[in-house]
């Protein structure tokens, strides 16, 4: 399949899985649109996101896709779907896989919701991220490189959750 029809087709399942929510499950009948993108990469099958203006977005990672489209359609688009149902609903106050987003998926037809999916990623898709020490009073942590650099622009302060201390970056050789 081509990945113009297969755009086409996660549209498509998006819009009636879309429609779905919105005919079957309490307050979610004026759920907003949702712009999709087909640009995500990396381990991630797709990705809900609102903006702090209220734009909301569905990422899908064509790359997983492309393995297995009927699958992902099933499992990823309705996935989704219930991250908006519940971002809607609920906000950020919601634990992004709790219960609330498990009934939800119910509800869309997915018996066994998992936050995890089963593709096999491209080995040229895989992208990690290196790993800082930080200490605290008690031990010593491994921040990624998105939280050693939120601390290092000054954006924010991580705190160890046993002793309280805020956590300090090792020295680099």
């Amino acid at each position: 399949m081509n990945d113009d029809l297969l755009r086409q087709r996660l549209r498509e399942a998006t819009e009636a899985c879309l429609d779905a929510a919105r005919s079957k499950i309490a307050g979610a009948a004026r759920l907003p649109s949702v712009a999709l993108r087909f640009d995500l990469r990396g381990q991630a099958a797709g990705q809900m996101r609102a903006s702090s203006r209220g734009r909301l977005e569905i990422r899908f990672n064509l790359a997983l896709a492309r393995q297995n489209p009927e699958t992902f359609i099933a499992q990823t688009v309705p996935h989704e779907v219930a991250h908006l149902v519940i971002w809607h609903r609920h906000g950020r106050k919601a634990r992004p896989h709790g219960p609330e987003w498990q009934a939800v998926m119910r509800q869309l037809g997915v018996a066994h919701p998992s936050r995890c999916h089963a593709f096999e990623i491209p080995e040229g898709e895989v992208r990690r991220q290196r790993r800082w020490a930080y200490r605290c009073a008690c031990r010593e942590y491994q921040l990624s490189t998105t939280r050693h650099n939120r601390i290092q622009r000054g954006e924010q302060t991580y705190c160890c959750r046993n002793c309280g201390e805020p956590l300090v970056l090792v020295s680099v050789q």
